[in-house]
C-alpha cells in the first residue's frame, strides 16, 4: 500500500513523523509531499480567493488513488471507521489544506473529506494526528495491539 500525504507546510522540520512512518512501513509505503511554495504564499497575501486557487493548482496535478481532503466540515470518523477508509486501497492520497483550508472546487474532487476534529488545527499539529492514525489504522488491519 501507498500512502501519499501532500501538504503545505512553510516550515518542513516534523522529525515527531519519521517515528510513525518507520513504524508504518511494515505495512505501507508513506511519503510526504510538501507543495508549499513562493505562489501560495504571495496568494495566502493576496486572501483566500487566490489562496485557493493557488492551493489547487498545487493539489491538482497529484490526485492520484483514493483521495482523501482533510477538512473540518468533513466526516468525523472514529479509528476503527478510519482504519476501514484505509483497508483494500494499493494508493490513498491526504491533502491538507492551507491557511484557508481547502476551497469547494478542490473538496469536490475529492473521493472522501474526513475531519481530524472541529478544531482549526496548526499544520504540523493536523500532520502529527494524521500519522497517528494512519499507524493507529494499519494496526487495527493488521491486527497489531497498538490500538488496545
Amino acid at each position: 500500500m501507498q500512502i501519499l500525504v501532500h501538504c503545505l507546510q512553510k516550515l518542513d522540520d516534523d522529525n515527531s513523523l519519521k517515528d510513525y512512518i518507520k513504524m508504518s512501513s511494515k505495512w505501507a509505503n508513506i511519503k510526504e509531499i510538501n507543495k508549499f511554495n513562493s505562489q501560495i504564499a504571495k496568494a495566502q497575501t493576496q486572501g483566500q480567493i487566490a489562496s485557493y486557487k493557488a492551493y489547487e493548482d498545487a493539489y491538482t496535478p497529484h490526485l492520484n488513488g483514493y483521495c482523501v481532503g482533510l477538512d473540518e466540515r468533513g466526516d468525523m470518523l472514529d479509528s476503527f471507521e478510519f482504519a476501514k477508509l484505509l483497508k483494500d486501497k494499493t494508493q490513498i492520497s491526504f491533502f491538507i489544506g492551507g491557511a484557508y483550508g481547502l476551497g469547494d472546487n478542490l473538496r469536490d474532487k475529492m473521493d472522501k473529506l474526513v475531519s481530524l476534529s472541529r478544531l482549526t488545527l496548526a499544520h504540523k499539529i493536523a500532520k502529527l494526528v494524521l500519522y497517528e492514525q494512519i499507524f493507529r489504522a494499519l494496526c487495527i488491519n493488521f491486527n497489531h495491539p497498538y490500538h488496545k
